[in-house]
């Protein structure tokens, strides 16, 4: 080339690396697009995620755009998804929270309705210790949002054990500094659920069904994906802070009712024979007896309570509950 002429560059083709003959080989540069600046992933812990409750506010969370660090004691491959980081750990123990790094929120599910003390298993340990362990987490990291699940009922001298270690981890939220919200929902139904499953079998296996006291005792099911609801957008709702929040189902029923809605999404109609209170009692002491009764001393107590609530501020915050309870029709088929 003569002296004072530029070399002349010939462009490839995008995806091709051709270029003159006696030219400079120049690299093929394609610029960054320019993008608006993405805000930082929002990302909460989640504890009892593998639970009843906790399976469906994970898929909400997930569908809301948050990522789940989910804290679970036992943790499968098959339940691993995008935007989620499983932890298998003890709620009590301290392998856990350094997994949660990053995290802005935290949600707390873990619970129990029945003891298994010869496994260390207590209301006690799981409620109150654990919540308490989940409390001093959150500062450590200095994670400042928390949503807790207790249960309607929990109050300081309640007759059942349930109810006042719900109470006590109650009491390590309110007190703690946070900006907390706590949930008290009744009865949850859904597949999967504790309640109708339990009642399932027996309805299906015979023409008469025993029931505890008159019958006439008032439950305001709420089905598990409104209560997920009400859990995730209490994340976001600076109205939710430092609330307790009462969350129940569009309607109440009698005892009776429930049952004869749960015997006929099953198909059956047996004839329901209401036992007095005292020999209800007497009864489930004698199954507290038998390994897998399927009622305890304190679930007969809170039924005999009943499980309604006031939906006002639940429904104002969150949204009506709008799912009736129909029975279990997931078990119909």
């Amino acid at each position: 080339m003569g002296q004072g002429r530029t070399p002349k560059r010939t462009r490839p083709h995008h995806g091709s690396s051709a270029h003159s003959p006696g030219e400079p080989t120049l690299p093929l540069v394609t610029p960054a697009p320019v993008r608006p600046r993405e805000a930082a992933p929002r990302r909460v812990f989640l504890t009892g995620a593998t639970g009843f409750v906790g399976r469906e506010v994970r898929r909400q969370l997930l569908a809301a755009g948050w990522e789940v660090v989910a804290i679970a004691r036992h943790m499968s491959a098959a339940t691993a998804a995008p935007g989620v980081i499983q932890v298998a750990a003890d709620i009590n123990g301290d392998a856990w929270p350094r997994w949660c790094e990053g995290c802005t929120a935290a949600i707390h599910l873990v619970g129990i309705i029945r003891e298994l003390p010869n496994q260390g298993v207590t209301f006690d340990r799981v409620h109150r210790a654990a919540t308490e362990r989940v409390v001093a987490a959150c500062k450590e990291l200095g994670i400042s949002r928390l949503v807790h699940m207790s249960a309607l009922g929990a109050r300081r001298g309640a007759l059942t054990g349930y109810q006042r270690t719900k109470w006590a981890a109650e009491e390590a939220v309110r007190t703690s500094g946070l900006a907390w919200t706590i949930l008290r929902p009744s009865v949850i139904f859904g597949p999967g659920d504790g309640f109708t499953t339990s009642l399932a079998a027996p309805l299906k296996r015979a023409p008469f069904f025993p029931v505890f006291g008159d019958g006439r005792v008032r439950l305001q099911p709420i089905a598990v994906s409104e209560v997920a609801r009400a859990f995730v957008r209490s994340l976001e709702s600076p109205a939710s802070v430092s609330q307790v929040i009462e969350i129940g189902g569009p309607e109440t029923l009698t005892y009776d009712e429930l049952l004869r809605r749960t015997a006929g999404a099953l198909g059956r109609r047996p004839v329901f024979v209401h036992l007095a209170p005292g020999l209800s009692r007497a009864l489930v002491a004698m199954l507290q007896l038998v390994p897998g009764a399927p009622i305890t001393r304190d679930q007969l107590a809170m039924l005999f309570e009943g499980s309604t609530c006031d939906t006002t501020l639940s429904a104002e915050l969150f949204g009506p509950a709008l799912i009736r309870f129909e029975g279990p029709t997931w078990l119909s088929s």
